[in-house]
């Protein structure tokens, strides 16, 4: 599964660009997990940065990448690879 921050209107937009996944796509409206994980604007990021966590069935982190600009993300593939392989 996979949680992604924003409303499940937005999960469904994104979703709907760039096709199907092979796992459930979540949305965290109110940011409760996005905070619990600390990924927030800093000081010498312009945004929120971006995130990729994943964790395993006992609630494991056993990825994460955390960029320092909007543009600082894992390629789709790469997020694809690490979720499947904790199926």
């Amino acid at each position: 599964m996979v949680i992604a921050p924003g409303s499940a209107d937005k999960a469904d937009e994104y979703i709907a660009r760039s096709g199907t996944f092979p796992f459930a796509v979540l949305s965290d409206q109110d940011h409760t997990v996005f905070d619990a994980y600390d990924v927030g604007k800093k000081l010498m990021s312009l945004g929120q940065r971006p995130a990729m966590f994943v964790l395993d069935p006992n609630g494991i982190v056993t990825y994460n990448q955390v960029g320092t600009q909007q543009t600082d993300l894992p390629t789709v593939e790469e997020i694809v690879r690490e979720v499947m392989a904790q199926q």
